[in-house]
């Protein structure tokens, strides 16, 4: 929860590395979510300068609002609806090992997404390293949910610059 929005209980989220969606319509197809240990169904969600105003049943003041800055909202993971083929939630992919697509090699785990206006960022670490591939089709060839893992080309050059 990043802060609250006027005097009746609206809640704003802002999309991290945690954050499923930044699309409100899936919030409301969720039509209930949890936070603060506590669920409560979802009344209103829709777009404010990037992110999503939500409003709560209980949540009915910028008292009650406030109080529940800093926590994580969550939703099932079976509430959420399907995407069409080649589109997943962040949380279905964080996690999940990256392998070179030639070989198979490892290269990491996907520890991070980077939203960025043209593409969003995979951020893959493993050990005391870190490497950035951009989510485009070119480079991240292939995403296996079923056998938990993606498959990446990264570009020419990029794994020599991170070698060092």
């Amino acid at each position: 929860m990043a802060g609250v929005h006027g005097l009746k209980g609206a809640l704003k989220l802002r999309a991290d590395a945690a954050t499923a969606t930044t699309d409100p319509a899936v919030i409301i197809a969720l039509g209930e979510v949890e936070i603060g240990g506590t669920r409560r169904r979802v009344l209103e969600a829709g777009r404010l300068k990037g992110q999503i105003l939500l409003r709560l049943e209980g949540i009915a003041t910028r008292d009650q609002a406030e109080a529940l800055i800093g926590r994580e909202v969550r939703g099932e993971a079976g509430r959420f609806p399907p995407l069409p083929p080649g589109e997943f939630y962040w949380f279905q992919v964080l996690g999940l090992p990256v392998l070179q697509a030639a070989d198979g090699a490892f290269l990491g785990y996907l520890q991070e997404i980077i939203p960025t206006p043209g593409h969003d960022v995979y951020v893959v670490r493993a050990g005391g390293k870190e490497l950035l591939l951009p989510a485009v089709e070119e480079v991240i060839t292939e995403i296996n949910l079923a056998a938990g893992w993606i498959k990446a080309v990264p570009p020419p050059g990029l794994l020599e610059a991170y070698a060092h």
